[in-house]
C-alpha cells in the first residue's frame, strides 16, 4: 500500500479571485481540524482567471473574519487541462464550472448541497462570509468523496 500517495482536489470558479480561492483556504483549515492535511493537496483555478489578479479585498476579509490562515496575494491560476487530467476530485462553484472542467471527477456544489455557490463579487464582506459558511457545508461530503479516491489510489 502506497501511504505517500495524496488527493490532488481542486477548487473551481470563473475568475479564481473570490470563490475558489476562499474554498481552498477554507478547506486547508478544514483539513487541519481534522488532521488530514497530509493526505490531500489542495488548490484552485478560475476557468476565465486573469493570471496575475489576486484574490478581493471581501475575500481576504472574510477569511481573516472567520480566523481562516491565507494568502491574500496568491495569484489567480487558470484552470487547465492538465488540471482536468491530474484533479482527482474536482469542485465546481456551479454545475456549469464542474461541466466545463471536462473530468469524470468533476462535481459541483449542486450535487453536494443541492445549490450552487452564488458569485459574490462586488458585494459587500458578509456576503462573502455567507459564501464561505455556505461552503463550509459540504465539506463533509467533499472529504468522502476524497476518501473514496484515496482508497482507490492506495490499492485499498
Amino acid at each position: 500500500m502506497a501511504d505517500n500517495v495524496k488527493v490532488n482536489i481542486i477548487f473551481v470558479c470563473t475568475g479564481n479571485t473570490c470563490r475558489s480561492p476562499m474554498a481552498e483556504f477554507l478547506f486547508k483549515d478544514y483539513l487541519k481540524s481534522k488532521k488530514r492535511s497530509g493526505d490531500f493537496t489542495v488548490t484552485s483555478a478560475g476557468l476565465e482567471a486573469a493570471k496575475g489578479d489576486i484574490m478581493t479585498r471581501q475575500a481576504d476579509e472574510a477569511l481573516t473574519v472567520l480566523g481562516v490562515k491565507h494568502n491574500a496575494e496568491r495569484k489567480a491560476k487558470i484552470f487547465t487541462v492538465q488540471m482536468s487530467l491530474d484533479g482527482d476530485v474536482i469542485i465546481g462553484m456551479t454545475a456549469e464550472h464542474a461541466l466545463r472542467c471536462d473530468s469524470d471527477n468533476a462535481y459541483s456544489f449542486v450535487d453536494l448541497i443541492g445549490v450552487p455557490i452564488v458569485d459574490p463579487y462586488g458585494l459587500s464582506t458578509q456576503a462573502y462570509v455567507n459564501c464561505a459558511v455556505q461552503m463550509r457545508t459540504a465539506f463533509d461530503g467533499i472529504l468522502e468523496i476524497a476518501d473514496r479516491k484515496l482508497r482507490q489510489k492506495r490499492g485499498a
